[in-house]
């Protein structure tokens, strides 16, 4: 059998492959580089975190206090109280204090009928006025800060955000139960 000829290839069209190669290892490996980064002092959250939104913002709430998610019901005014704190109810038999997160976010609205009240344990009964419940995640991963550092989240200076989580939907805020009761202590 005869050897077939080489063609020769011209140095300019060898030459453009080689670039074109060199710069497409260049971008995996600034995608390793950033995994890497990624992976580094990772911690996951142990546990179910709900979902919720309110004020167009989600939040992630740990699943372990929640007790119920329930209908919003028609709420007793409670005097001197502040403007997040629209009232009150009885959740199964006890008291629970309700605590619009929108307007601890500084959102001014009237919340919809279809809002939602998720009871929490936070110390005593409280329950979230929120306006959705999406979804479960399982052992989100705690970040520093947003991706670029840049963009600032509605619930920052509220002291409702504990630490933002990864989630295949991308950042949220995890929220703090505990800082729900700040200017309730007299209700």
């Amino acid at each position: 059998m005869a050897e077939t000829p080489k063609v020769p290839v011209p140095p300019q069209v060898r030459r453009i492959s080689v670039q074109q190669r060199l710069s497409a290892l260049e971008a995996e490996q600034n995608q390793l580089r950033q995994e890497l980064v990624t992976l580094q002092g990772e911690v996951r959250l142990p546990g179910l975190y709900l979902t919720v939104e309110a004020g167009n913002t989600t939040a992630l709430v740990p699943a372990k206090q929640v007790q119920e998610v329930v209908r919003l019901v028609a709420l007793e005014p409670l005097p001197g109280a502040p403007a997040h704190v629209p009232g009150s109810f009885v959740y199964r038999g006890s008291p629970a204090v309700v605590v619009d997160v929108a307007r601890m976010m500084g959102v001014k609205r009237t919340p919809d009928l279809d809002s939602l009240l998720v009871v929490v344990d936070a110390g005593r009964l409280v329950a979230l006025l929120v306006d959705r419940v999406k979804d479960l995640v399982e052992a989100p991963v705690l970040v520093d800060g947003t991706q670029g550092g840049e963009e600032k989240l509605p619930w920052d200076g509220t002291g409702l955000m504990a630490g933002l989580c990864r989630t295949p939907e991308g950042l949220r805020p995890l929220l703090r139960t505990s800082a729900l009761l700040n200017g309730t202590e007299g209700l």
